[in-house]
């Protein structure tokens, strides 16, 4: 029963320090980013994935890129509250496959970050908020 409840407590510990999610705040910024320079202010997940798998990233003295799938950039888009399916359109691959893809648009941080703040219970940590976010999250009253 001791080995039991020392798991419990190491788990609990390690919640608090370590960090969240495999890199999907860092989607949520750069989509988020990408559906504010496009004129019509919303795209497809298709589109999405291009503008930011095609961006370079320096990493030291290597240059990279990104390689994000349509599948996980659908999902994290699906899953967050910083944006909203307006629709969806048939798209035809290089390989001659057609397919749907989810039109995006982004939704008022203002209206977002209100529902979180009013919460009974805080669900953001300073971490899981994204950039564009977070000076209207101390604006609205929320503790960084």
């Amino acid at each position: 029963m001791r080995g039991l409840t020392e798991t419990i407590k190491s788990e609990e510990v390690g919640v608090d320090n370590m960090a969240r999610g495999s890199g999907s705040k860092r989607c949520v910024e750069l989509a988020y980013n990408y559906l504010q320079t496009v004129e019509e202010k919303e795209a497809t997940t298709l589109d999405i994935m291009h503008s930011i798998n095609n961006r370079k990233v320096t990493t030291g003295c290597r240059k990279t890129k990104e390689t994000w799938s349509v599948q996980q950039i659908s999902q994290i888009l699906r899953k967050s509250p910083y944006f909203i399916k307006v629709g969806t359109v048939a798209s035809i691959a290089p390989s001659g496959t057609s397919s749907t893809c989810c039109v995006y648009k982004c939704a008022s941080v203002k209206d977002v970050v209100t529902k979180k703040l009013s919460y009974r219970h805080s669900i953001s940590t300073y971490k899981a908020i994204p950039k564009f976010a977070r000076e209207e999250y101390v604006k609205q009253g929320g503790v960084l």
